[in-house]
């Protein structure tokens, strides 16, 4: 009777935290929308040019730009996070080596992103020439994003049953058949769904761009990872700074994109998660 009570205690605060974080957000995203309201046309968001005046600017190089870093961080921070992930669980023979490794890992998590924005101005755009480029920003993401990576993909492995591990082993499977063949297909939903959380995150960041260098004013759409470093929340926070009025709504609009585009990548994350949860059913 007790424990009856106790969950519904439990399940009558989680559902008030709930309602509290979806009002607390949608009230956010309706000031922002009633600000941007001036801004939000065709124009601004397909403008190929990010103008030093208000009128004529859009955010079409700040897309892409911030596109290519998605991209670039996603290639490097994911195979490298999740190959780690399944080392330190499946083949670290020290399970102290592993927790050291782990502990270690959840550390740099804790790490400020412009701190990792400094990190990656004396590797990456000073010691490796890379530059203030697309390509640096993207490296950059990726050290951030990477710890939360290995997080979240060592929670999808243990939350795989013992039972499959065992019984592809009584089939005579060989370890690494086994972490290819059941493992991975059976934790791909938690994966996906985590590293798009992730990833999300580390799209958003402003602070260790800012730090590389990105630029505020670019008159042509980046079509390589060459090109000058430019992506949405840095160009927000470029906005703010402007001491003309009309700014504000450009900033305003630029923030509703980037919420937009955060909260679409999470949405597809869990998506493509249940979608994979059927199938392998």
């Amino acid at each position: 009777m007790r424990a009856a009570r106790d969950r519904d205690w439990l399940g009558g605060l989680s559902g008030a935290a709930a309602v509290l974080s979806g009002g607390a957000f949608l009230t956010l995203m309706g000031f922002l929308l009633i600000d941007a309201l001036p801004a939000l046309q065709l124009d601004f968001l397909l403008s190929p040019s990010t103008s030093r005046l208000p009128d004529g600017t859009g955010i079409g190089p700040a897309v892409v730009g911030s596109a290519w870093i998605l991209l670039i961080a996603a290639a490097l921070a994911l195979p490298v996070g999740i190959g780690t992930a399944v080392y330190l669980e499946e083949y670290a023979r020290r399970r102290r080596t592993a927790t050291a490794v782990g502990r270690a890992l959840d550390g740099l998590a804790a790490v400020p992103p412009v701190v990792h924005g400094v990190v990656g101005l004396a590797v990456f755009v000073r010691a490796l020439g890379m530059g203030a480029t697309i390509l640096a920003g993207g490296c950059t993401l990726a050290t951030l994003a990477l710890p939360a990576v290995v997080s979240t993909a060592r929670e999808a492995l243990r939350s795989v049953s013992p039972e499959v591990r065992l019984a592809a082993y009584s089939l005579g499977a060989t370890k690494w058949q086994v972490v290819r063949r059941e493992l991975l297909p059976t934790a791909a939903p938690s994966l996906v769904a985590g590293s798009c959380l992730t990833l999300s995150r580390a799209i958003g960041e402003a602070a260790p761009l800012l730090v590389l260098g990105a630029v505020s004013f670019i008159t042509f759409v980046p079509a390589a990872p060459g090109d000058p470093l430019v992506s949405l929340p840095t160009q927000v926070f470029a906005w703010t700074t402007r001491a003309h009025a009309d700014f504000a709504a450009l900033a305003a609009a630029a923030s509703v994109a980037l919420l937009a585009a955060m909260v679409g990548l999470r949405l597809a994350g869990a998506v493509l998660g249940r979608a994979l949860q059927r199938s392998a059913r």
